[in-house]
């Protein structure tokens, strides 16, 4: 936020499949984690991160502290996301060389292998340290250059690549820096940003759909009043609220996500990843 930027090196915390059988290598929760002051109603939750912080409206430097500390292995997908793999036909419409949006990209590897299939990729993350991990493990140069917004660099491939990383806060972004594209692939950023923001967020994603764009939101169902998040639960009810003036959508795929983290760490019973599908109306 999304963000913010949801993807570093180790095993997705928050999906209990994505290439291979997910070993219960998991991080144990402190047992220092040190007893925070509960004030203005705030119930003490596990987040995604292992500690008790309320990550609710997580800043842009509270982003880059999550980065700083390696905490992103919580995030990170070491393999394509098997639901962009499953449905890459629907979001490309079987078509070369499209033009692909992925915001609060990280440093995901889903940027390489829709790369790798020749089509133009522009990420967005808050994060240098993810930008530059990205250029730097695939052995892609690059060079940056100054955003005409606060604090804004983009990252650009220099060899001929087709890719370009917009440093920034997600929602400084606009049409006129972006342009429009023919497919977007949502993977855990709608549901990072603060739920406050969603259809603020929705409203910036339109702006930058073509005509025929294909949007494909993979998101979650989680009990937030027990687990502090990210990913933010998202009934379709925020779908609606967030796209449905401008968009058309069905819902593609369920999978039961509920693994040991999810059961022990987080402490719910349910965990359910959903994928949607949209074109402008």
């Amino acid at each position: 936020m999304i963000v913010m930027l949801f993807h570093a090196v180790g095993v997705p915390r928050y999906q209990r499949e994505s290439c291979f059988s997910v070993h219960d290598k998991t991080t144990t929760m402190s047992e220092n984690i040190s007893k925070l002051n509960i004030s203005n109603g705030y119930k003490r939750r596990i987040n995604q991160f292992g500690d008790y912080r309320d990550v609710t409206n997580m800043s842009i430097d509270e982003w880059n502290e999550r980065w700083n500390l390696k905490q992103t292995n919580v995030f990170h997908m070491p393999c394509v996301n098997p639901m962009l793999v499953k449905h890459c036909d629907k979001l490309l419409a079987e078509k070369e060389r499209q033009r692909i949006f992925i915001p609060l990209c990280g440093k995901s590897l889903d940027l390489k292998w829709l790369l790798d299939k020749g089509h133009t990729v522009i990420g967005n993350e808050c994060s240098d340290l993810a930008c530059r991990q990205f250029f730097e493990e695939h052995g892609i140069p690059y060079t940056t250059e100054p955003l005409h917004i606060k604090d804004g660099v983009k990252y650009k491939a220099t060899d001929g690549s087709r890719i370009e990383i917009f440093r920034c806060d997600f929602f400084q972004l606009n049409r006129s820096m972006l342009g429009e594209f023919d497919c977007i692939w949502d993977r855990g950023s709608f549901v990072a940003i603060p739920v406050k923001d969603r259809q603020r967020y929705g409203q910036l994603i339109c702006q930058v759909m073509k005509p025929t764009c294909q949007y494909l939101l993979d998101v979650f169902r989680v009990d937030n009043s027990v687990y502090g998040g990210p990913p933010f639960d998202c009934p379709e009810s925020d779908v609606v609220k967030s796209f449905g003036h401008r968009c058309k959508f069905q819902l593609i795929d369920t999978r039961d996500a509920l693994g040991k983290v999810q059961r022990e760490q987080w402490g719910v019973d349910s965990f359910t990843e959903e994928v949607y599908l949209m074109q402008p109306r």
